[in-house]
């Protein structure tokens, strides 16, 4: 016996698409809005300010050098952290420099970097250069 069932009284099956077309016309609107953004931050003419040259160079600076056993250095000498800000404060007066270069190893806690910064500020420095390795 062969049953013959039709299923005439069925709904079409399909996916509803709603949701993706609108997160796929978000994604469209978001893209053309960040390009015009990017278009327009490159795209403005802006005149920049050719660099001086320095007036001193890095070695008539004073230096204060940290070592990885925390000794401080100023300009070649040795002193003591609580020394530091009356000796640096004399050199700054005795120079007429107001920035300071500031080496301090790659193992040195960076609190104690700060530290030494703060005591830099306290000596009366208006700016800290911080020096770098090469590469």
């Amino acid at each position: 016996m062969r049953s013959s069932r039709r299923y005439t009284n069925r709904a079409p099956v399909g996916i509803d698409l709603t949701s993706m077309v609108d997160v796929v016309f978000l994604l469209v609107i978001f893209f053309m809005v960040s390009t015009t953004f990017i278009t327009l931050e490159s795209g403005l003419p802006v005149d920049l300010p050719q660099a001086q040259s320095p007036q001193s160079s890095i070695s008539d600076l004073p230096t204060v050098t940290i070592t990885k056993d925390l000794q401080i250095y100023l300009s070649g000498a040795q002193v003591a952290e609580a020394d530091l800000t009356v000796n640096l404060r004399t050199v700054l007066a005795q120079t007429g420099l107001s920035v300071v270069v500031l080496r301090a190893d790659k193992d040195v806690p960076h609190g104690t970097t700060v530290k030494v910064m703060d005591l830099i500020k306290q000596a009366g420095a208006q700016r800290i250069a911080i020096a770098t390795g090469g590469g």
